[in-house]
C-alpha cells in the first residue's frame, strides 16, 4: 500500500542511485537529447539488456536539476508489488507534498509495465506540462494499440539491445579505428569477437567465467520465458511452449512455415502465431518475412527466425556443432536491426541471399553471410545467388560477408565486396 513513509523512502532511494563502472551506450546521446522536450522517453528491450543502467545514466547527467525534483521507482521493487494505477497518482501527490519541487519534474519509472493502465494516468500527468517521463519496460506492450492510442504523438521510443561488438570492445577498453586491419590489435579484437560470437553481448556476462556465463543466460532465458510470457500471457501447456522455444532458438536463421511447425508439435496454427507473437513481444525473437512486391506473398511464405543474442541461444539450444555460420547470421541480422534497418530475405527455386534491405520503395542493399568461403565451390554458389538476386533487384553491388576473407571482385560487370563479419562490425 503507497502511503508517505514509502514515497519519502523512494526519494532517499533516489538521492542515493549509484552506478558501478559502466560504459556509455550508442543509444545514449539519442537519448540525452530528449531530456529537455516534454515527449516521454520510452526505452524498450529484452531483460538485462541495460535498460536500468541507461536510465540511471540520464538520471545522473541531470546536473542543473534539484535532486527535489527527481524520483526514480523501479516497479519490481518487492514493496510495490501489486500497485494499481490509482497508487501512481498518490506517489505523485505524496512526492509534490513531501519535496515541493520548483520548475519541471522527472520521473524515472523503470519495468512500467508491471502497472495496468499506467498509460492513461501518464497521459493525464503529461497534459500538465511541468514533467518529463523517462520510462522501460521489458515487452513490447508500451508500444500496444492501447498505450498507442493512449500517447499518440506524445512520445519517443528507443530499443535497447545487447551490446554491439563496438561497445563490447568498449567495454574492455579496446579502442578501434579503420586501420584495424593492417593493425597489431587485430588479433586481440579477433580473440574478443570469437569470445562475443560464442557468448553474445549480454552486459553482465563479459566478466565471468564460462561456467558462470552459461548459469547467467539460462537464468536469463528462464526468467523471460516465465515472468514475460507464461505469467503474462497464462500459457497452460509449460513443457510444450519451453520445448517449441527450444526448437525456434535452436533453428536460428531457418525458414520454417507455421504450417511445419504444427506438423512438429501437433498445436494448432493459431496456438503457433500466438506463441510466436509472445515471444516476439518479449523480444527473445524476431521473424523476417520474404520479399516481395505481393503483401499476400509475403504473408503466406515462410519466414526466417533470429534471436536476441547468440549467447542466449547457445546455452539453452540443442546442438551438435558450433554452428558458427548460424550465428554469424544471427549477429549481422542484429547489428542490421539495431541501425533500425527493413529487413527481408529473398528465395529463388535455387539460391537464396539472407538478407535484402529496403529504404523507402526500393531494395537498397543486398547481404549474404557465408562463414567459410576459402572452399572454391562454395565461394562460386554464393558469388552465383547474390549475382541472381542483384538481378532481380536492379542492383550493381553485393556484400558478402566473411569469417575472414577481405577483398573486392567484378563479376559479369556487377561488384561483389567481402569483408570479416568482426571487421563489418567495426564500421559505420
Amino acid at each position: 500500500m503507497v502511503n508517505k513513509d514509502l514515497v519519502n523512502e523512494l526519494i532517499q532511494s533516489t538521492k542515493e542511485v549509484k552506478l558501478s563502472e559502466v560504459i556509455e551506450r550508442e543509444k545514449f546521446s539519442d537519448l540525452l537529447k530528449f531530456m529537455n522536450i516534454d515527449e516521454i522517453s520510452i526505452i524498450t528491450g529484452v531483460r538485462r539488456s541495460g535498460k536500468s543502467t541507461i536510465m540511471l545514466q540520464l538520471l545522473k547527467k541531470l546536473k542543473n536539476v534539484p535532486e527535489e525534483n527527481i524520483l526514480y521507482i523501479n516497479f519490481e521493487d518487492e514493496r510495490l508489488i501489486n500497485l494499481t494505477v490509482n497508487d501512481l497518482e498518490k506517489i505523485y501527490q505524496y512526492f509534490i507534498e513531501i519535496n515541493n519541487p520548483k520548475g519541471k519534474i522527472y520521473f524515472f519509472l523503470d519495468e512500467i509495465q508491471e502497472i495496468k493502465y499506467w498509460e492513461k494516468w501518464i497521459r493525464r500527468r503529461y497534459e500538465s506540462k511541468n514533467i518529463k517521463f523517462i520510462i522501460t519496460g521489458s515487452n513490447a506492450s508500451l508500444l500496444s494499440s492501447e498505450f498507442a492510442t493512449a500517447l499518440t504523438g506524445r512520445n519517443i521510443t528507443f530499443d535497447m539491445f545487447p551490446f554491439s561488438f563496438k561497445e563490447y570492445l568498449k567495454w574492455f577498453k579496446i579502442e578501434v579505428d579503420n586501420r584495424i586491419l593492417y593493425s597489431s590489435k587485430k588479433p586481440i579484437v579477433k580473440r574478443y569477437f570469437n569470445k562475443y560470437l560464442k557468448f553474445g553481448g549480454f552486459p553482465k556476462i563479459a566478466h565471468i567465467n564460462e561456467k558462470q556465463r552459461t548459469y547467467l543466460l539460462q537464468r536469463y532465458f528462464t526468467d523471460i520465458l516465465y515472468k514475460d510470457i507464461v505469467k503474462r500471457f497464462r500459457i497452460k501447456d509449460v513443457k510444450g511452449f519451453e520445448k517449441f522455444v527450444i526448437y525456434l532458438l535452436t533453428n536460428i536463421s531457418n525458414t520454417m512455415s507455421y504450417y511445419s511447425l504444427r506438423n512438429t508439435f501437433g498445436f494448432s496454427v493459431d496456438t503457433i502465431k500466438e506463441y510466436i507473437s509472445y515471444l516476439r513481444t518479449s523480444y527473445l525473437i524476431f521473424e523476417v518475412s520474404f520479399f516481395s512486391f505481393s503483401l499476400k506473398e509475403q504473408q503466406t511464405r515462410p519466414r526466417k527466425i533470429y534471436c536476441i543474442d547468440t549467447g542466449l541461444r547457445n546455452a539453452i539450444s540443442f546442438k551438435f556443432s558450433e554452428d558458427l555460420g548460424r550465428l554469424a547470421e544471427n549477429i549481422v541480422f542484429l547489428e542490421l536491426k539495431r541501425k533500425d534497418k527493413e529487413i527481408y530475405y529473398w528465395k529463388s527455386a535455387k539460391t537464396e541471399t539472407d538478407f535484402v534491405i529496403k529504404e523507402g520503395m526500393k531494395i537498397k542493399q543486398l547481404i549474404q553471410v557465408c562463414w567459410n568461403i576459402e572452399d572454391k565451390k562454395t565461394k562460386e554458389r554464393e558469388i552465383k545467388g547474390l549475382l541472381e538476386s542483384m538481378k532481380e533487384f536492379h542492383l550493381r553491388t553485393g556484400l558478402i560477408i566473411t569469417e575472414e576473407y577481405f577483398g573486392e571482385e567484378k563479376v559479369d560487370g556487377k561488384k561483389i565486396k567481402f569483408v570479416p563479419l568482426w571487421k563489418w562490425l567495426l564500421e559505420d
